[in-house]
């Protein structure tokens, strides 16, 4: 059994890499053809305006880190338990695997090498928890949708089930958002010079 789980969970996390990869990909695509022919709107987008800002603003930051995060995961997990939480974690990994894309190529293409150190510092120390435990937390999400959409009676215990797996899988993003708060304006300050 445990072998099974195992390459089951393989399966599903080369799945979600493979769609936040092509995410990825479109939103490469998307700003190299902007770039090419809309530079001027482009440049609105400048990245990394924290440069000469002095500092970083941290009031209210964990607050609405935790809004932003928090709020998301929260809907996927009301959908995890509908045949509508495959197709959402689908669609975010796309949509997340697209701003991810789109944001590394404006980097690269307003700083070049120096804006995928800056890529980098932001997001470290936090994408070492952020990663696993949302591929955890995603994985859970997915197998109780999938029993949904199967048509599957569940029953009282299948629920506590995924709300233990699933809240420990949130906890765990909260220990990145914590991450995120307080480690990483030091990185960025230590990468930005600020």
């Amino acid at each position: 059994m445990g072998k099974f789980r195992k390459s089951e969970e393989l399966l599903y996390w080369r799945f979600f890499l493979l769609l936040y990869l092509a995410g990825f990909a479109a939103g490469i695509l998307f700003v190299n053809l902007a770039w090419r022919y809309r530079t001027g709107d482009l440049e609105t987008l400048t990245l990394f305006t924290l440069q000469g800002s002095g500092t970083l603003r941290m009031e209210g930051y964990l607050w609405y880190l935790t809004k932003k995060r928090g709020g998301t995961l929260l809907v996927l997990h009301a959908l995890g338990i509908t045949v509508l939480g495959k197709l959402a974690i689908a669609a975010g990994l796309l949509w997340s695997g697209f701003l991810g894309g789109t944001l590394a190529a404006i980097a690269v293409l307003q700083l070049g090498a120096k804006g995928l150190a800056v890529l980098t510092a932001a997001a470290v120390p936090q994408i070492f928890v952020y990663l696993p435990a949302g591929l955890f937390y995603l994985t859970a999400v997915w197998r109780m949708s999938a029993r949904s959409w199967a048509g599957e009676t569940l029953a009282a215990g299948t629920y506590r089930d995924y709300l233990m797996t699933s809240g420990a899988g949130l906890a765990l993003i909260f220990c990145g958002i914590l991450l995120e708060c307080y480690v990483n304006p030091h990185v960025l300050e230590a990468v930005l010079g600020i």
